[in-house]
């Protein structure tokens, strides 16, 4: 039994890196140019916009078929784009489907200096607010729970989880909206307590919730003064049904009113040149150790910490809705989400290490297509992947938004990123290389032993 739930679960990420490990260990001995990313991604990045769903990476030896989607957005010297998991095929039976969600922008700064930066949405965490009385989770000290999606009709043969891409859309002139929307999420709750419990509930499935669905949508705004605002848009939709075992459980009676709900993200940074600082006092911050709450933007700062490249901002307001009711009930029109920075844990890099090694490989392969600085510094893709596999392990950045005024209903929320570039200049001067990026979310372009695009 036990076998089987790993081979469900776990074996099919081992499967998909060990896949594609052989490509990431031979020396790419060609340079990329530009233009070579349509056999990747059926377009290039010369294009405004586009939206390929049906990337697939599959091995013929094992039957197994890995698919993603690519958005991208280019509008001169910026980039966004976003790379997403939508499903691992092991077989008829068992597939897996993973709300991977990878945003990530490529610019200049009003000094010229490049960026690569952005985030990885890991994973929910649950929380039963008992310690500190301060609404955020303070793992190792009160109750936690990972949320982590499992494979289609487990534990429900009459559930069928589906995922779609939402296209780039072009709102209006320089305004593009891009993003996934999952439907049915089934998740296995799995214990953040500690090492033992992560992994008996990890393998085991001692509790299982059914989300209506998770969608996630960036609403990108590139403004005359040269700022480009990227709104992210969150819906966690409510917990339908929770099962743990074989037992059918009421979720309203399963969660508490003290238990919480996060959003948490992974920032992984390339290169040494950066600081995170509050906005307000240009302060540095340190990766803290436990959880640091935090009630202003973050700053990171570029060159020495010269000049600031990206704000995160709070983001506070967000609905609570109850989908049980017709119309929908709209509980809260306003309630306030709270911020913070977490230490990392063990449990927290198992979670998304099997994602390191295709992370740095494609992060490089990006790099070549978007920056000529980097072409003309390295003389192969292979020489860039070898500077960038330490980062995705190296970084003690997690970054929540924490909802909590929850219950298991549907939350709804809109944190704003802002990032700092020269569109607004009309002549660019020489510049600087500075890659800041986080090799997560500047990644996988979809490779493998058999490459194709339905």
């Amino acid at each position: 039994m036990i076998h089987l739930y790993f081979k469900r679960l776990i074996a099919p990420l081992l499967i998909v890196s060990l896949m594609l490990m052989p490509l990431f260990l031979v020396p790419v001995a060609a340079a990329y140019s530009p233009g070579d990313e349509e056999a990747i991604f059926g377009h290039t990045f010369s294009e405004e916009y586009w939206t390929n769903d049906s990337i697939i990476v599959s091995d013929d030896d094992t039957g197994i078929e890995a698919s993603f989607t690519a958005s991208y957005v280019g509008v001169d010297d910026f980039q966004a784009f976003l790379i997403a998991f939508n499903n691992v095929t092991i077989d008829e039976n068992t597939q897996l489907m993973l709300p991977y969600q990878l945003f990530g922008m490529h610019y200049q700064t009003p000094e010229n200096k490049e960026v690569f930066i952005g985030a990885i949405f890991a994973f929910l965490l649950v929380h039963n607010e008992t310690y500190g009385d301060n609404d955020l989770p303070d793992v190792g000290n009160e109750d936690a729970w990972y949320i982590v999606p499992v494979t289609r009709n487990l534990p429900w043969d009459d559930v069928t989880p589906t995922v779609e891409a939402i296209p780039v859309t072009k709102m209006a002139d320089n305004h593009y909206r891009f993003g996934m929307r999952y439907t049915d999420l089934v998740a296995r709750v799995v214990s953040a307590n500690s090492e033992s419990g992560f992994v008996a509930s990890l393998g085991l499935p001692l509790m299982t919730a059914l989300f209506s669905e998770f969608v996630i949508e960036y609403d990108i705004i590139i403004n005359p003064d040269g700022t480009v605002e990227a709104e992210t848009l969150y819906t966690i939709g409510q917990v339908e049904r929770i099962k743990a075992l074989w037992w059918e459980l009421d979720p309203f009676e399963i969660i508490s009113d003290t238990m919480e709900i996060s959003a948490v993200h992974y920032l992984s940074v390339f290169t040494s040149e950066y600081n995170v600082t509050s906005t307000s006092t240009g302060n540095t911050i340190e990766p803290p150790t436990s959880t640091n709450p935090l009630d202003e933007n973050l700053t990171i700062t570029v060159g020495n910490n010269s000049e600031r490249a990206f704000d995160i901002g709070m983001g506070r307001e967000y609905q609570l809705i109850n989908e049980t009711s017709d119309p929908w009930d709209v509980i809260s029109a306003s309630e306030t989400a709270l911020n913070s920075l977490l230490g990392a844990r063990k449990s927290d890099f198992i979670l998304i290490a099997w994602q390191a090694p295709f992370s740095a490989w494609l992060f490089a392969h990006m790099a070549y297509g978007l920056s000529e600085r980097v072409r003309n510094t390295y003389n192969s893709v292979g020489a860039l992947v070898n500077n960038a596999g330490t980062a995705f392990h190296n970084s003690q950045w997690w970054y929540a938004v924490t909802f909590p005024e929850w219950n298991g209903y549907r939350v709804q929320q809109d944190p704003v990123y802002t990032a700092y570039t020269n569109l607004s200049e009309q002549v660019l001067g020489g510049r600087n290389l500075l890659l800041i990026a986080a090799v997560g979310i500047i990644a996988l372009l979809a490779v493998a032993v058999v490459l194709r695009r339905r």
